[in-house]
């Protein structure tokens, strides 16, 4: 269907779009800058949202876009922001750390960092997420897109991985 098509009642899908924003905009950019404390990143979002409003318009499902709509996926685009701005942080801390000299670094501090470099990446995620991250089971499960029994398992099993390439089991 096109934007500017009429639908009954008269109004176009761009208009009713554009009421839409006009009314949805402030609550969703307060919901993201309540979260996040920047404007910048509430922008970036509640630009994404919107975008992804008028992606929906356009293949014809604008019925589907609600004031609750818009914030599911505020709150959907947040939790990737969070994943994404993480994961950078954890990379920039692991190049900090790769820079140190050996001797600036702790034995224990290199030994977590071979031991924890040595897992599989799933495993590492798992333990991160719960360990450094202080997320729940729920939360790891959540940002692993598994169930919470697949992450217990999962988690176990990062473990046992941990302990053995930390020195700590055979």
């Amino acid at each position: 269907m096109n934007m500017t098509s009429p639908r009954v009642g008269g109004a176009s899908d761009l208009e009713i779009l554009q009421g839409l924003f006009h009314a949805e905009v402030a609550n969703v950019h307060g919901f993201v800058l309540a979260r996040t404390g920047s404007t910048t990143i509430a922008e970036d979002v509640t630009g994404d949202v919107f975008v992804e409003a008028a992606r929906r318009f356009r293949e014809g499902r604008g019925d589907e876009v609600t004031g609750g709509w818009l914030i599911t996926v505020a709150r959907r685009r947040l939790i990737d922001w969070w994943r994404r701005s993480e994961s950078q942080r954890r990379r920039t801390e692991l190049l900090r750390l790769e820079r140190q000299p050996e001797e600036a670094m702790a034995p224990e501090d290199s030994r977590l960092l071979v031991a924890m470099s040595s897992l599989p990446d799933r495993q590492r995620a798992a333990l991160s997420l719960r360990y450094l991250d202080e997320f729940s089971v729920s939360e790891v499960a959540d940002a692993l897109e598994l169930s919470y029994q697949a992450t217990e398992s999962l988690l176990a099993r990062a473990r046992r991985s941990f302990r053995r390439a930390y020195g700590g089991e055979r």
